[in-house]
């Protein structure tokens, strides 16, 4: 006869048992998309949009069409120099909720939090929820990301095309899964109708790193040529289906010579930013002067290293932490070529805007966060402590070039550094404690430059830590510096962080003289009134016909409600010299419609001489506003004669009448 077993005693649990109690990972998630909608969207109600992109906004809330196409203006007349997909949010929140600061703002600031979170997620899935929040942490105080965050430049939507193109491509390297691999393809040609070629920077980084995974060589290559063929389907979709649009049925493409998209996205805005000498014969070419000269050390001079560069030699550290722990090959190659390609980009490219280095932000948060990870999770203490250190000293060195509020706050970080690096070594420690620290002396000087930039918003050529308000035109910035259309003309810091080059004023930025046969900056696409074209001379700014309009001596909206008051229903209440011009208008009139002569650059035809009279013949425009095109372009002292902007010019003042009641120098036409 067998013992009866012992009953199995059942469990008692606590009261709590059926609650989940809110995980780490949960908690941390909110604290950094509040932290970074806080960085980007506080006062954007406040803000100051780009008067050239706003109206871009407004212009394609008003029909399908000009949504479709990217319209400057109401009537669709001419298009924005890139392709419109970073515009189709906020032309949906204008047509929404009508126009407003916010609404064309709001969206890039709902951007930037998206893509902070979608980077922890894909940090986390690299290397664990401390990979996530420490990835998460570093792109939501992004200071350059902040701050274009913070305006309706076009930048964000990219970033964001950027995260979720690196959390499929993870995803496609660690399952060797040709449909993640399909769909970072796809998320590529999204990033691509935000910010053009730049998205296929992406590409030698995740063919590298696929080729890197185990499976046979026909596998890998096959995917790797269906994944190719999605992404070039998804990139250039918008651009064949434009192309065979008869050019009488759209709008004239801007910023080309022979109004075809395809020049628009290889010349213009390809072959056209690597060049200032580009074929003027073939393409425009842009090559804004905010940024310094080409070089190896370009990141750390004085215009970027205080934007972008203090994680950049942290996340050096750790690509060689992953190399030496062995952390996955393919993933390692992904991370490495990734944030090497697109620094060498940023470092080579003829001129730029400082907030073109935002996209950094993905693979910088990604790196640091991963490798920081993956050494607490194999027990090495050096990888973190060197990674730290680097960071605290990088911190300090900007800090102390910088001057002003930024040393004490990078003396504070490097002293948090410090305390990281003897609670590591020690061993003895809490681990809270030590997560602080840690934090701290990472991020601690750039969230600082970041929360700053909220009292120092720009949409023209933003920048972070208080740099804002000299980035337009005039005044001083980061170390010190004269900034003459954002960009350092020398004193203190001139020569930037590290020694490196940081390069004088440009011919054309802000309120130098006009640029090429015809042609100045003037600032970036969004630069307002504040900066005057001026003749080629570089004298005084000369107006069209005597009239001082666009150099801020008329009121825009006195100027409109005395158009709107002759208007007899022409397809234009005016035209104007300029896109820029044009914008300023077409917002103060709620979406009037007004021809914006030359589109941005000037130097567009739109419309060419002929066509021109010919609106004027059939009454769809009589009235011509004189004075200097705004923001950007040709001024009549700058103007060539061989550009159809001049010849109508030379036309109107010969054909056409001022009339003495407008409150700035108009021409009858009619």
């Amino acid at each position: 006869m067998t013992a009866a077993s012992p009953p199995v005693p059942t469990p008692t649990l606590p009261l709590t048992a059926g609650l989940r109690r809110p995980r780490g990972w949960t908690v941390g998630l909110v604290v950094i998309g509040l932290g970074a909608l806080v960085l980007t969207g506080w006062q954007v109600w406040a803000g100051a949009p780009s008067e050239y992109y706003a109206s871009i906004a407004l212009s394609m809330s008003r029909s399908w069409s000009n949504f479709f196409f990217g319209a400057v203006d109401p009537a669709g007349t001419v298009t924005l120099d890139k392709i419109p997909g970073s515009f189709w949010i906020p032309a949906l929140f204008v047509r929404a909720f009508g126009y407003s600061a916010w609404a064309v703002i709001l969206p890039n600031s709902l951007a930037a939090v998206a893509a902070a979170l979608v980077t922890a997620v894909t940090a986390r899935r690299l290397a664990g929820e401390r990979a996530g929040l420490i990835a998460g942490g570093v792109a939501a105080v992004t200071p350059i990301l902040v701050a274009v965050a913070r305006s309706n430049q076009p930048e964000t939507f990219f970033v964001l095309g950027l995260s979720l193109t690196a959390w499929a491509a993870v995803r496609a390297v660690q399952t060797r899964s040709l449909g993640w691999l399909i769909a970072a393809g796809a998320l590529i040609g999204l990033s691509f109708q935000f910010y053009e070629l730049e998205a296929w920077a992406v590409w030698p980084a995740l063919a590298l790193a696929y080729l890197f995974t185990r499976q046979s060589w026909a596998r890998r290559l096959g995917h790797l040529a269906l994944a190719g063929a999605v992404s070039l389907v998804a990139s250039l979709w918008w651009v064949a289906i434009v192309s065979m649009i008869p050019a009488g049925s759209r709008p004239y493409i801007g910023s080309t010579l022979s109004n075809n998209p395809w020049e628009m996205v290889f010349g213009y805005n390809g072959l056209g930013r690597f060049s200032a000498t580009a074929d003027s014969a073939a393409y425009e070419s842009f090559t804004p002067p905010f940024s310094g000269e080409p070089g190896v050390l370009r990141l750390f001079n004085a215009q970027l290293a205080g934007q972008v560069a203090w994680l950049i030699p942290a996340a050096i550290v750790g690509i060689i932490v992953l190399w030496v722990l062995r952390f996955s090959r393919p993933l390692t190659v992904l991370l490495t070529v990734w944030l090497a390609t697109f620094a060498a980009m940023f470092s080579t490219v003829a001129g730029m805007h400082q907030f073109y280095t935002a996209a950094l932000a993905v693979p910088l948060a990604l790196v640091v966060g991963t490798a920081l990870a993956a050494a607490h999770r194999a027990g090495r203490v050096w990888p973190q402590i060197a990674t730290v250190a680097v960071a605290g000293s990088t911190a300090l060195g900007i800090g102390l070039a910088t001057g002003g509020y930024s040393a004490p706050v990078s003396i504070a970080q490097g002293a948090a550094a410090v305390v990281a690096i003897v609670l590591l070594s020690t061993r003895h420690h809490g681990r809270v404690v030590t997560t602080v620290a840690l934090m701290i002396g990472l991020l601690l000087t750039p969230a600082v430059w970041s929360a700053v930039t909220i009292a120092h918003p720009s949409s023209i050529n933003p920048v972070a830590g208080g740099a804002a308000e000299s980035a337009g035109f005039g005044g001083r910035g980061f170390g010190g510096a004269d900034f003459a259309g954002g960009m350092p003309t020398g004193g203190r810091g001139s020569q930037g962080f590290g020694a490196a080059p940081g390069g004088g004023a440009a011919p054309g930025s802000g309120q130098s003289a006009g640029q090429g046969a015809g042609r100045g900056t003037g600032g970036a696409p969004g630069g307002s009134s504040s900066g005057r074209t001026r003749g080629a001379a570089g004298g005084a700014p000369t107006g069209f016909g005597g009239g001082g309009f666009g150099a801020g001596g008329a009121d825009d909206g006195a100027l409109v409600s005395w158009l709107q008051a002759r208007s007899t229903g022409s397809t234009y209440l005016a035209a104007t010299f300029g896109a820029q011009s044009a914008a300023q208008l077409i917002l103060a009139s709620d979406g009037g419609s007004f021809l914006p002569i030359g589109g941005f650059n000037g130097t567009d035809d739109v419309p060419t001489l002929d066509a021109f009279t010919a609106l004027v013949d059939s009454g769809q425009v009589r009235y011509v506003i004189g004075g200097d095109q705004r923001g950007g372009g040709t001024s009549l002292g700058a103007a060539s004669t061989t550009t159809a902007s001049s010849q109508i010019r030379t036309w109107v003042t010969q054909h056409c009448a001022t009339d003495s009641s407008a409150p700035t120098t108009v021409y009858d036409c009619g």
